[in-house]
């Protein structure tokens, strides 16, 4: 199997030409770098405001929104930090967010410690259709701060076919 060299762009941004890697890629990885308020309670997206890479350009920055191009099964995976404001124990619920299939998929929940920053992650394995959109959500039982230092992650990679 051949190597391949993907440079980056101007941006630092991964997002080679179709002829740099095998047609059909389709990866992502991108990172929380800021902190985010999140009430009680809430059901929130999570937000994802930079890119490590991006190969066949199907994340946007702008809405924390990944769209396949191409029908396939993906893996997804995600995984978010969250600081609490109080000393309560408390509960955090993670989903994938399918919304052209009107789905909720990939849930988990967990209970933590008091005062205790917790990450809770989801990984799944799914079919999606070309143009499906597929966000992070999440819900705390307190409120407290999703923390912006590389730990909330959002990712996903073509697997089939």
């Amino acid at each position: 199997m051949k190597n391949y060299y993907i440079p980056p762009n101007y941006e630092g941004v991964y997002r080679p030409y179709v002829s740099d890697v095998r047609a059909g890629a389709s990866a992502f990885r991108a990172i929380n770098n800021v902190d985010i308020p999140l009430q009680a309670n809430s059901a929130n997206k999570v937000r994802f405001q930079t890119e490590q890479y991006d190969l066949a350009n199907e994340y946007d920055l702008n809405t924390s929104t990944f769209v396949p191009r191409e029908s396939g099964v993906y893996s997804l995976s995600s995984s978010v930090k969250f600081k609490p404001f109080n000393s309560s124990p408390y509960n955090l619920d993670i989903v994938f967010l399918i919304t052209n299939k009107g789905e909720t998929e990939g849930r988990d929940n967990e209970a933590f410690a008091a005062k205790r920053p917790g990450i809770i992650t989801a990984s799944e394995t799914f079919w999606l259709n070309a143009g499906d959109q597929v966000v992070v959500g999440m819900r705390s039982s307190i409120a407290g701060v999703i923390q912006g230092d590389g730990s909330t992650t959002f990712s996903a990679v073509k697997v089939f076919p």
